[in-house]
């Protein structure tokens, strides 16, 4: 009877290694598959906030983009007024410079 006791010992220490033989590799890959759900998370995470990035950098430059657009419209009234007033005088100035070539002619 102690053999047969020591038989069944012996099968119920088999069982109790191949229970905690299974219940290793089932953690071990939870803990793998925990760990390849959190790199795609993080992988996700990273491709959002670039791109969620790129869209505030499009949305700045368009912004600085219509700033120097303005800047630039404004540059050009601002030219082609003074242009506008330097023609204005043009027939007075040429008028004088030949007014003052001609009295200085007879020196």
């Amino acid at each position: 009877m102690s053999l047969e006791v020591l038989k069944d010992i012996e099968k119920a220490e088999a069982r109790a290694e191949n229970i905690l033989a299974e219940a290793q590799r089932e953690s071990r890959e939870m803990v793998k598959a925990a760990e390849e759900a959190s790199l795609a998370q993080s992988l996700s995470a990273a491709q959002e906030h670039r791109a969620l990035a790129q869209r505030i950098l499009e949305d700045a430059q368009a912004t600085v983009r219509k700033r120097i657009d303005a800047l630039n419209e404004a540059d050009a009234r601002s030219r082609e007024q003074v242009c506008g007033q330097a023609r204005k005088k043009l027939d007075a100035a040429a008028q004088r410079i030949f007014e003052r070539i001609v009295s200085d002619g007879n020196r």
